[in-house]
């Protein structure tokens, strides 16, 4: 067994971080009458569920939406991967390391636990080619402080190309002592918190509305 002054940092680190992330999601379970009037206010709209994943206990996170603009002008958004920083939930830095095209090499930091923590990667993300109308642009992890990362957006045009549908699929394994139907329920609100998130920088396009 690996009793190095290291792995025990790094065991130490992942207790902490997953009595602080219980700690977030417990309390979350138990929201003030206004902060549930507040959430279905901002969640309008917005469908989530959970993905079984093969192989895993921790599913997917999913969130689709609907925006008032076509493909043309929401995947410009997406494909601005130095900018995720400006409107992703929780993301503290985005940086492109190197890019060809759509495809890139990109290093992200994430705040989790009310910014106890940073969770880190090294991700490639790129377009990828589809058949139909639709576009998918696509997230994996190559390396961080992490066990797994995929994340997906999906465009698909609706009413003749003047309207978006927006599906949002993420999956986080943090490799820490927790439930994995904590980290199942997290997958989910992520993918909730983040097509609000690109809801509202749509809508800042001039004229734009959702």
């Amino acid at each position: 067994m690996d009793n190095t002054p290291q792995t025990r940092r790094r065991t130490r680190l992942q207790i902490a971080l997953a009595g602080a992330l219980f700690s977030a999601s417990t309390l979350g379970l138990m929201p003030s009458h206004a902060a549930a009037v507040e959430a279905h206010v901002e969640n309008a709209g917005i469908f989530t569920a959970q993905i079984q994943v093969e192989g895993s206990n921790i599913a997917t996170g999913q969130a689709v939406i609907v925006v008032d603009k076509p493909i043309e002008e929401v995947l410009p958004i997406l494909l601005d991967y130095a900018n995720y920083v400006r409107f992703m939930p929780n993301f503290t830095k985005s940086k492109v390391l190197a890019q060809r095209g759509s495809r890139a090499m990109v290093y992200m930091e994430v705040s989790v636990a009310k910014g106890m923590y940073t969770l880190y990667g090294q991700l490639n993300l790129a377009e990828r080619p589809q058949d139909g109308v639709s576009r998918v642009i696509e997230g994996s992890l190559m390396d961080g402080n992490i066990d797994a990362f995929d994340a997906s957006f999906k465009l698909t045009p609706t009413d003749d190309g003047a309207g978006t549908e927006i599906d949002f699929r993420i999956y986080v394994d943090p490799d820490l002592p927790l439930p994995s139907s904590v980290f199942s329920r997290e997958n989910e609100r992520a993918a909730g918190r983040t097509v609000r998130a690109l809801r509202a920088r749509v809508a800042e396009a001039p004229g734009g509305s959702t």
